[in-house]
């Protein structure tokens, strides 16, 4: 297998593999559509974490502006949710522009401090403003929309689309990251001095690559509001963004696969130890210690070492 088409059939391998989950029926399907979900709100952190070296500890904001606006639109205006998704991915950009615009502007624990200030500022609007949100009691209501005629409310119609969101972000960031725009963020994540000498501007490309990476966040929000038709201020909660960077670092930063492999892994764990004990937080610690000290490049990496002629040596 040529390596240039060794990603190409990788990929197709996985629409078809995706297209026959399904038929596996409605639990598991359900479990799938769920850890898809994650897994974009983990890919769009692993941009900024990843691939241009800034860790944010509030993007929880954008993946719950996203679902609020799907779910607000519909509850109170009636408006259709694709409507509400162009909606909600736009306003999750435009939270993550003005936020960049100030955090941007500091680095390491400062840039770390200021996400997660404005992450709960938001999660205290969510909460205060019932009106509109429902505050703690969530926002009930939504309507699915339909899909070509199809209604949301079936469980496989629902992941299908739930599927083709996860495969169209993974597309577009496989192609980001090979890009020279995917090169200058990872320059800023090597050396972003070397490239403030050479001339680049690097706040602005930080920007775009904070305001990109709230708008993929924001997909998976709206995904979230399509799949759950809930929305509670949880999903604001820094909490989420927490889970999100064991995702990225459990699977492996650095990689396009790898926050994917981390958020089944985590959602996985997550369900069948805490049916078994209340302390399965405790026994996700311990693994996540143990990725940290053990698995630099995550379970992607592992993978790659371990099957390299499969994998391939780029990711």
């Amino acid at each position: 297998m040529r390596s240039a088409n060794r990603p190409v059939l990788l990929y197709a391998a996985l629409c078809v593999a995706l297209a026959l989950v399904p038929l596996s029926g409605d639990y598991l399907t359900g479990v799938l559509a769920e850890i898809l979900i994650f897994a974009v709100f983990a890919m769009s952190l692993d941009l900024l974490v990843g691939y241009t070296g800034m860790m944010s500890f509030g993007h929880a904001a954008f993946f719950g502006v996203s679902a609020y606006t799907v779910a607000a639109l519909g509850v109170h205006l009636g408006i259709s949710g694709w409507w509400g998704f162009l909606a909600g991915v736009g306003m999750s950009a435009a939270i993550a522009a003005l936020i960049g615009f100030f955090c941007i502007r500091v680095a390491g624990i400062p840039f770390l401090m200021l996400t997660l200030a404005f992450s709960q500022l938001l999660y205290s609007l969510s909460v205060k403003w019932r009106s509109i949100t429902g505050g703690t009691d969530g926002l009930t209501g939504f309507k699915r929309p339909a899909f070509f005629g199809l209604s949301l409310d079936d469980r496989a119609t629902q992941y299908y689309v739930v599927a083709a969101g996860f495969l169209l972000v993974l597309g577009f960031l496989w192609c980001l990251v090979r890009s020279p725009l995917g090169s200058i963020f990872i320059g800023i994540r090597d050396n972003e001095q070397r490239m403030r000498a050479i001339g680049y501007p690097v706040q602005r490309f930080k920007l775009i690559a904070f305001t990109i990476a709230g708008a993929l966040a924001g997909v998976g929000g709206a995904l979230y509001a399509f799949f759950n038709s809930f929305v509670s201020s949880d999903i604001l909660h820094w909490a989420l963004s927490g889970d999100a960077i064991i995702m990225v670092v459990l699977g492996g930063g650095g990689s396009i696969i790898g926050p994917a492999i981390g958020a089944a892994v985590f959602l996985l764990l997550k369900n069948i130890v805490s049916s078994h004990t209340d302390y399965w937080m405790l026994c996700i610690g311990v693994i996540f210690i143990f990725s940290v000290m053990f698995l630099r490049e995550g379970l992607w990496g592992l993978m790659r070492r371990v099957k390299p002629s499969w994998i391939g040596r780029k990711a």
